[in-house]
């Protein structure tokens, strides 16, 4: 049950003693009622500031690991009732850092510059009660494009999110454009990049393309193929399937003869299946393609995914965007009389 503090570390010593007494009292070694050494003790001990050690154990008591009883000591707090469902994501969590640690061993980094990298992205990126988040529209050509690209974003970046299929948004452009004030961008695949951009130029609105990649095992499979195989193309709208086909051709493999059709023309499919050995497709379309295709049809399911880079990319504009319009909130206020 040591308790090793590292001095060359840029993980600050009061993190690391926290983190440890944290961690021994979550792992059942440092059990209910347990008393601890004072701070007086402790901080001799570790040879370390006498501040450091009281402000550690405050903030542990603050957290309820400990309980500080005037002229009997310091003591591991007993569980209260939901410590057990905590205890449980404590250890989820602690998978997820073993598995993050060992890529970064992987990558040739140490288990102190993972700590430290980690420590310092906690403290450099913005709470999420302090993140203002930026309103924005996510347009796309088909209904499961849309839903799932749009929940993506979500999760990842700080935004108000609405999200329109292509043909809606013209209809918005032609009958109320004033409606698109109240976004600060509008966000599509590169696909549409150039389409919204001819679509919005009299509304001065600002388009971002993110790239829809594809599966990297889906092009790894696609490449051992041999040369002439048909490779049938499905996505749910015709513009989903140009898009993927489109990604086949420009990664190069032009060994392939690519048959495209679409989910939602039922005969489509069946022409497609009857010339394709091979078929790439969304989840939705496999759905239909099953029932279609011969027996030892080989099916790749290739559900696209937006690009991590281009998403980072995007996260820096907002973050420009947010500080802008904060800017102008204080100056508004200085301001008013």
């Amino acid at each position: 049950m040591d308790l090793t503090l590292n001095r060359k570390s840029p993980l600050p010593i009061h993190v690391q003693l926290k983190a440890q007494l944290a961690h021994l009292i979550q792992a059942g070694q440092l059990a209910p009622g347990t008393r601890l050494p004072t701070v007086r003790q402790l901080a001799g001990f570790l040879r370390i500031n006498r501040n450091t050690v009281a402000k550690v154990f405050a903030e542990l008591e603050r957290e309820a690991y400990l309980s500080c009883e005037p002229g009997r000591g310091t003591f591991v707090s007993r569980p209260k009732a939901e410590a057990g469902a905590r205890s449980e994501k404590m250890r989820a969590l602690l998978t997820v850092v073993d598995a993050a640690m060992e890529k970064a061993q992987h990558l040739g980094f140490s288990s102190g510059e993972f700590a430290a990298a980690l420590y310092a992205r906690a403290h450099s990126a913005p709470t999420p009660s302090r993140v203002r988040k930026v309103p924005a529209l996510f347009v796309e050509c088909n209904r499961p494009q849309l839903t799932r690209f749009s929940a993506e974003l979500r999760e990842a970046l700080p935004l108000r999110l609405d999200s329109l299929l292509i043909e809606d948004l013209e209809r918005m452009v032609r009958r109320a454009p004033r409606s698109l004030r109240r976004y600060a961008l509008v966000v599509t695949t590169f696909f549409h990049a150039h389409e919204l951009q001819r679509l919005l130029a009299d509304t001065g609105m600002e388009v971002v393309a993110l790239l829809a990649e594809a599966n990297l095992e889906t092009l790894m499979r696609l490449t051992a193929l041999p040369k002439g195989t048909k490779v049938g193309v499905a996505c749910n709208s015709w513009a989903g399937t140009e898009n993927v086909k489109l990604s086949i051709q420009n990664a190069g493999l032009n060994h392939l003869r690519l048959v495209p059709g679409c989910g939602g023309e039922t005969e489509s499919l069946r022409r497609m299946v009857k010339e394709a050995s091979v078929v790439v497709c969304s989840s939705l379309a496999a759905e239909k393609i099953r029932g279609l295709a011969p027996q030892g049809t080989q099916i790749i399911v290739d559900d696209r995914r937006l690009d991590r880079s281009g998403i980072e990319m995007l996260r820096q504009r907002l973050g420009a965007l947010a500080a802008r319009d904060g800017g102008r909130r204080r100056a508004a206020v200085r301001s008013a009389p």
